[in-house]
């Protein structure tokens, strides 16, 4: 009977280790290969199409998305979709905030809140922008992008906001607040000079998901725009009509914008950090 040799544990370690990181990079490639797609056929000819072989390559369709005529402008809509992602972003952040806090204190009915924050991840999104329609029609609200469709996306963007600021203060040490009590610090002032430097990086990440989240939202806001349309319902209206690598264009920028945006976020609080350390030392 042949008997295998046992394996160290460095080696089963090391093995764990690349088979892990193999099923990784495969997943993330699965993942963005789509946008890299989508990024090639945006710079296709002036003639291309939106398949495979590219028929020449050229910024035709950025300059066609720029120049764009009435019918298929998406510069308001993404002129809207922005002002809207940011508004529920910074809506994300103080609610989401205010409603961790409460939940530290432990109060009466504190399982019934967080199951209540939670809703808004529950719920279909189609059927919640239907009957928040529905209901606005009934109120006689008339419907518009910055009002009834912000109410609807912030349902939407802060239970994320609202369990990102939980894992954070879930790893708070709360010594830290108590010493600033115990030495004449208001709650006010010990929460804008201990707690908010110190969960900073979870209010960035709930702002980052609040505006991700609205930014691309489509079912919540179909209902729920009024004639003012978001990004998603222009680009959705326009694959009804025509598709074109006009729409890859769009979906490039958009994408690239995004990236620049966390790609700042994360530079700024590395360089908040990186002063408070130095000035502590």
């Amino acid at each position: 009977m042949t008997r295998w040799p046992r394996i160290g544990w460095k080696t089963r370690l090391s093995l764990t280790s690349w088979i892990l990181g193999t099923v990784t990079v495969i997943f993330l490639t699965y993942q963005w290969l789509p946008i890299f797609t989508l990024g090639l056929l945006s710079f296709s000819g002036p003639t291309g199409g939106t398949t495979f072989p590219m028929n020449g390559t050229s910024f035709h369709w950025y300059q066609e998305v720029w120049r764009a005529t009435v019918m298929n402008d998406f510069k308001p809509p993404l002129m809207r979709s922005t002002l809207l992602a940011a508004a529920c972003s910074l809506t994300t952040i103080v609610l989401s905030v205010m409603a961790a806090q409460a939940m530290r204190g432990q109060f009466r009915g504190n399982s019934w809140f967080f199951y209540l924050m939670l809703l808004g991840i529950m719920a279909p999104g189609i059927l919640v922008g239907f009957g928040f329609a529905i209901m606005m029609r009934i109120l006689g609200v008339e419907l518009s992008w910055d009002t009834t469709t912000f109410l609807v996306q912030v349902s939407w963007t802060l239970p994320f906001g609202f369990l990102t600021m939980l894992a954070v203060f879930n790893r708070f040490d709360t010594r830290v607040e108590e010493a600033a009590l115990t030495l004449g610090a208001s709650r006010l002032k010990t929460f804008r000079r201990i707690t908010l430097p110190l969960v900073l990086p979870g209010v960035i990440g709930a702002g980052l998901f609040g505006f991700s989240l609205s930014y691309d939202e489509y079912a919540r806001s179909m209902f729920t725009t009024g004639p003012d349309t978001t990004l998603p319902l222009a680009v959705m209206a326009q694959l009804d009509r025509q598709l074109t690598p006009e729409i890859y264009a769009i979906g490039t920028t958009t994408t690239l914008f995004s990236l620049i945006a966390v790609t700042l976020c994360t530079a700024g609080l590395w360089a908040m950090r990186r002063s408070t350390s130095l000035r502590r030392s």
